[in-house]
């Protein structure tokens, strides 16, 4: 384990170092803006020019359009509690199936209270109440064969500061609670299979899921990161298949379940994200594994002595056309905690990597495939690959969408086999306030490695998924 934190302590420094003298070497090629095409004049022709989907795709959120909270220009703003409000304030107007929303009324003050506070405290909100209810058609002895639970989602950014144009400092605190139905097991337990097939499932009635700051520097192109985090929202971030409220519910598809036991969920770490030149972004990710089964902050678990670490390089292409941009990607982690670690006592080393692209064919469709290898010591899977498509505004409808995917996982120990994991989704706007998906998942040979369990089984499992967006 020594020699595997000494290269870790090695690595790091040189990775740092690295992009910030690309970051130096690019400011010193121009003046311009970072936003502009000519920032960096040596850039290879097929990498895309925009530092603003560079950074996006990075995880690096500005905040465009809001002023910061101290020394930001305040514009004025008429309050009224009632005034119209008949979409969330969140995104554009979306084109409802039904005309009537009868959640417009009871939400319009809410609304105008949001935007309010965006407009004078720099506070943004994300507020949803989500259902998804499952049904198998097959369960484990002892188990039912339907699940469900529903999530109120309370969220807020704070726009802090931003030094200089160039220098946005934010606060984020996110908190969930669940009701699980019936409250026993998720349906992946009940169907015999560790890949999580509903990630609204958390195990916890109610958590803080991200409790956070983070700090741009050098026209944020340089961010740090520490508190409660989600690597995932860092690291194997593919746009087409990252939110679990609008996407794929399956977590194969949502981060795959391959990177070890410090990557998924929510515990407390830091980072750091850099966006070198246009096209380019390099994160670092590390963090406590052993904090992920607090719902509060895990303070008291940081004495474990378990570490996780991460790290992507990300290329933003624009072969074709910069309306359609692609992502490829490349990381590594590695760890001293398993899945069953839960100190420094029974800590178990193991690394690993992955690779995937996704790619807009058209500015609605895009396709997107993913494969991961971590050590059997320290995976729930050693193995992953995945596939799907993503379609944006079908027939015409703003909001509505369709995804299909395909995954296979492979369990560390050999005699389980693999897992095949199929679904496919359908999301309507049925009001303003509204969304309802329909979701089918097919599972092949469900393998559970934690539990040392495989079945030939081959179900089906329905699923519904509503969510109001306040």
């Amino acid at each position: 384990m020594g020699a595997r934190v000494d290269e870790l302590r090695r690595a790091v420094p040189l990775a740092v170092g690295g992009a910030l003298a690309a970051l130096a070497c690019g400011h010193d090629a121009s003046a311009q803006s970072p936003d502009s095409p000519s920032f960096y004049t040596g850039a290879p022709s097929f990498l895309h020019s925009s530092m603003a989907i560079t950074r996006a795709r990075a995880g690096i959120d500005v905040m465009p359009g809001i002023s910061p909270l101290f020394d930001g220009v305040r514009a004025p703003h008429d309050f009224n509690l009632w005034a119209p409000q008949p979409y969330p304030v969140a995104g554009a107007e979306p084109m409802s199936l039904i005309g009537f929303d009868p959640f417009e009324v009871p939400l319009t003050p809410g609304r105008n209270i949001e935007k309010w506070a965006q407009s004078q405290f720099a506070l943004r909100m994300d507020l949803y109440d989500m259902v998804v209810y499952q049904a198998s058609t097959y369960a484990q002895p002892g188990y039912g064969d339907t699940s469900g639970i529903n999530r109120l989602n309370v969220r807020g950014d704070l726009k802090l500061w931003d030094f200089g144009g160039g220098a946005v400092g934010r606060v984020t605190a996110q908190y969930r609670y669940n009701t699980q139905f019936p409250n026993d097991v998720s349906e992946g337990t009940k169907v015999g299979t560790d890949v999580s097939i509903n990630s609204e499932w958390t195990g916890f009635e109610n958590r803080i899921v991200r409790f956070k700051y983070e700090q741009g520097l050098f026209d944020n192109n340089l961010t740090f990161v520490v508190g409660k985090i989600n690597p995932n929202d860092y690291l194997l971030n593919i746009e087409f298949a990252s939110d679990e409220t609008s996407q794929f519910l399956a977590s194969i598809f949502d981060g795959t379940d391959v990177p070890a036991s410090g990557f998924e969920g929510f515990m407390l770490g830091t980072g750091l994200l850099f966006t070198p030149m246009p096209g380019i972004y390099l994160n670092a990710i590390a963090t406590n594994p052993t904090t992920n089964q607090a719902a509060d902050l895990g303070l008291n678990y940081l004495d474990s002595g378990l570490w996780w670490f991460g790290a992507e390089l990300g290329l933003i292409t624009a072969f074709a056309d910069e309306s359609l941009p692609g992502n490829i990607a490349v990381g590594f982690n590695t760890t001293n905690a398993s899945y069953t670690s839960t100190s420094s006592a029974d800590a178990v080393d193991g690394s690993g990597f992955w690779l995937y692209g996704s790619q807009y064919l058209t500015t609605d469709l895009g396709v997107f495939a993913q494969i991961g290898y971590t050590d059997p010591s320290v995976a729930a899977y050693s193995q992953e690959a995945t596939a799907g498509i993503s379609l944006e505004n079908c027939f015409g409808r703003a909001n509505d969408g369709f995804g299909a995917a395909i995954g296979f996982s492979v369990a560390p120990q050999a005699d389980l086999g693999t897992q095949m994991t199929v679904e496919t989704y359908y999301r309507m706007q049925v009001t303003s306030s509204l969304q309802i998906s329909a979701d089918i998942q097919v599972i092949d040979h469900p393998v559970q490695p934690l539990q040392g369990t495989s079945s030939d089984q081959t179900m089906v499992i329905f699923g519904v998924r509503a969510i109001v967006r306040f």
